[in-house]
């Protein structure tokens, strides 16, 4: 009976152990982290996979950020992934992808400058834990200057400004021009849909142009530009409803732009139900029907070169939350799905061709940072939204004064 008991009483022990992995992961440095990863990931196929999808929970949530940021070491390190393309503007992040890939000596004031100034009011990547990879890869980029890691958005989040296409792409190829066109807008306030007009008519005019492939590149590069505008929500009210076409276009501008970096492979960041091979349930859409994820989109496209993995919890989250209407931010105490408390209790590591009892149907949780506003996955029952799951017990908040 004594041999039974403590037999019991070691496999409790071990268990728990087990289930606390993922959780221990995110209170590691990325350093510390990257070994550990091997004990608890099944993700061999990495020679078929050309791009990972990896999901967050919330806005706010501190876990998450800092399990995904040591998970993508990892695959830079382990898997040869060399790209990763976040959820958000891909103009803003181009001068920080600008001083990764170069040979300017690590500086870790300049870095936390170029992110809080990129990443201002987007707490998903302005925190120390997003920031910390940041600082991994320009490190690891001077150690590979001939196989670095390059940074990128993919998302039409803001209008790219007049201004910045005049000095990146006008100036450059057609000097006289563009100080022509500076003169004039700043002489008469022109509108900002009159100085694409004008970018607009000045690319056209060049068409019949011999230009060198540097200028054909940067006319290019301003085509899609312009086009990147074109997709950008124009918000005007925290309960707006759009378009079933607009949101459903989006995510396929989204999904394309990914699709363009898949050269090399490659890290997707974003929410849960970003990533996810499902479609979405929202209230910001028209008539409330559902809309295609990115994922959904990705995986069409690429099958099983693409492969995700989502966040959940298991016991209690404690985040953010803003009230618009009050105008303030609130801690609220959130509790885990049923399933994901007894898949707890289990283990804390999910992968589809092991576990595919337990993904089948899975939707995992995304916390919105809004009140009132949600998205949820449409799972259906003999259908997977991921390819393997990291259930954490409990999250706590970010830094927020980062």
């Amino acid at each position: 009976m004594k041999t039974t008991c403590i037999f019991i009483a070691l496999l409790f022990v071990v268990s728990t152990v087990k289930a606390q992995k993922v959780q221990e992961l995110a209170s590691k440095n990325i350093d510390e982290a990257i070994p550990m990863f091997e004990q608890i990931s099944d993700f061999k196929n990495t020679d078929e996979v050309k791009l990972v999808g990896l999901g967050d929970i919330g806005e706010f949530a501190k876990e998450t950020k800092k399990f995904n940021t040591a998970f993508s070491a990892y695959l830079i390190t382990k898997k040869k992934f060399r790209n990763i393309v976040l959820q958000t503007d891909d103009w803003l992040l181009r001068p920080l992808n600008i001083y990764l890939t170069t040979a300017v000596p690590a500086d870790n004031a300049r870095l936390d400058s170029l992110i809080k100034n990129i990443f201002s009011g987007h707490h998903k990547f302005a925190n120390p834990e997003f920031s910390s990879l940041i600082k991994w890869i320009k490190n690891y980029n001077l150690s590979h200057p001939d196989d670095m890691v390059n940074i990128g958005g993919v998302a039409p989040y803001t209008q790219i400004p007049p201004s910045y296409l005049l000095s990146a792409y006008v100036f450059p190829v057609d000097k006289s021009y563009g100080q022509k066109l500076s003169e004039k807008w700043s002489d008469n306030a022109t509108p900002d849909s009159t100085a694409y007009s004008d970018i607009k008519t000045w690319i056209e005019a060049l068409k019949n142009t011999k230009l060198s492939k540097l200028n054909q590149n940067l006319i290019f590069k301003c085509n899609e530009d312009l086009i990147h505008n074109t997709f950008v929500l124009k918000v005007e009210s925290a309960d707006q409803k759009f378009p079933l076409k607009v949101l459903n276009d989006r995510s396929r501008y989204i999904a394309n732009q990914i699709l363009k970096k898949l050269s090399k492979k490659t890290i997707y960041y974003g929410l849960n139900t970003e990533i996810i091979k499902a479609n979405l349930e929202s209230n910001f859409t028209k008539d409330n029907l559902p809309s295609f994820s990115v994922g959904k989109l990705l995986s069409e496209e690429l099958k099983e070169k693409y492969y995700v993995f989502i966040t959940d919890f298991a016991n209690v989250a404690k985040l953010p939350v803003a009230d618009l209407s009050a105008q303030k931010m609130n801690v609220e105490v959130f509790t885990g799905s049923a399933q994901a408390k007894t898949l707890f209790e289990k283990k804390d590591y999910f992968e589809r061709k092991k576990d595919k009892d337990v993904l089948t149907g899975y939707k995992p949780m995304v916390i919105s940072y809004i009140k009132g506003q949600f998205t949820n996955a449409i799972v259906q029952r003999d259908s997977f939204a991921a390819d393997a799951l990291f259930l954490f017990s409990h999250l706590s908040e970010i830094d927020l004064n980062y």
